[in-house]
């Protein structure tokens, strides 16, 4: 099997470098590491290089295109680096990070779903500081369950020790026989559940259901219509936004406000607002988004007999809140 990134990065050799050299250097050692692991896999670099190109073609000039690249590969290790540092920091320096360097202006909309008493259901995606948004919300009190698969047993291990700091519940993609009946059960309790609404590799794609994702027509992933119809939960929308020096935002919409914004919402099924919420945010913040070397795979995905590119004059999704 393939060594890939995340298996490389987190090699027990590289941890134990990791929590040997602080924090603060760990950064640049975690964008070496990569850097070499790249220039290694040629093939993987030009992958994701090949997917910004392609999406960005009708809107960038070249220019803009290797700039974006260039911030991509940066987002990547910045993303790894947080993983890190969410599992594997002290609970105290985990802490003083979130209350110091995160903020968010959506924390209403948060206790409003729990008001209701049925839990919430938050969407997000691989983007932006997403492995922060269980400290971050547990931080604030809010009980936070989240969907998650790990590379090693290193990770896991630590991960759920740091959740037990932040009244964070990890529902283990791997070790739990029915992940449905998990999320509904957690939700019934009241508790914040986070997935994602971009897993590209576990979509199980609608037969009827389709739209245009990131220049691309696919059949829509079933995922996020099946809990939202049986589950009665609140539906939120959220991301981490990376910003500079180290700076994060906690942007929450919540399935009202998205509907309200797209002038389709009644005839659209509730999966493909989110995800083209989603794709806004990519649009917005390339570099955010660590799933680029998984785009070629959305062809898989694409309706037989149909031309998969759409064209540039599609509209995209924009929120108000950025």
């Amino acid at each position: 099997m393939k060594l890939n990134l995340s298996a490389f990065l987190q090699w027990r050799f590289n941890i134990f470098m990791c929590r040997m050299i602080g924090w603060r250097i760990t950064f640049f050692y975690i964008r070496m590491l990569g850097t070499l692991y790249f220039l290694f896999n040629p093939k993987e670099k030009w992958k994701i290089r090949k997917a910004v190109k392609t999406v960005f073609s009708d809107h960038k000039y070249r220019p803009e295109i290797r700039s974006i690249s260039k911030k991509v590969f940066r987002g990547i290790f910045s993303h790894y680096f947080e993983k890190f540092f969410n599992a594997y920091s002290t609970a105290g320096t985990l802490r003083n990070f979130v209350m110091n360097h995160m903020g968010s202006e959506d924390l209403d909309v948060i206790k409003q779903g729990l008001a209701k008493g049925k839990g919430i259901l938050l969407i997000t995606g691989h983007f932006g500081g997403v492995e922060f948004i269980p400290a971050f919300l547990g931080a604030n009190n809010f009980p936070v369950s989240i969907v998650a698969k790990f590379k090693s047993k290193d990770l896991r291990n630590a991960s759920v020790q740091q959740a037990s700091n932040f009244l964070t519940k990890i529902i283990d993609a791997k070790q739990t026989p029915n992940i449905i009946q998990a999320i509904f059960d957690d939700l019934k309790a009241n508790r914040i559940v986070i997935t994602q609404c971009d897993e590209i590799d576990e979509w199980k794609p609608s037969r009827y259901d389709k739209l245009f994702f990131l220049g691309k027509q696919v059949r829509l992933d079933k995922t996020v219509n099946i809990l939202s119809k049986r589950c009665g939960a609140t539906v939120v929308f959220g991301v981490m936004h990376r910003d500079d020096n180290h700076r994060y935002k906690f942007i929450a919409t919540s399935y009202e406000d998205i509907a309200k914004q797209y002038q389709r919402s009644i005839n659209m099924p509730m999966g493909a607002m989110v995800l083209k919420f989603m794709e806004h945010y990519i649009y917005k913040y390339p570099e955010e988004w660590y799933q680029w070397k998984k785009y070629q795979g959305l062809d898989v995905f694409a309706p037989s007999g149909v031309d998969v590119k759409t064209p540039a004059s599609i509209p995209v999704l924009k929120p108000s809140l950025i």
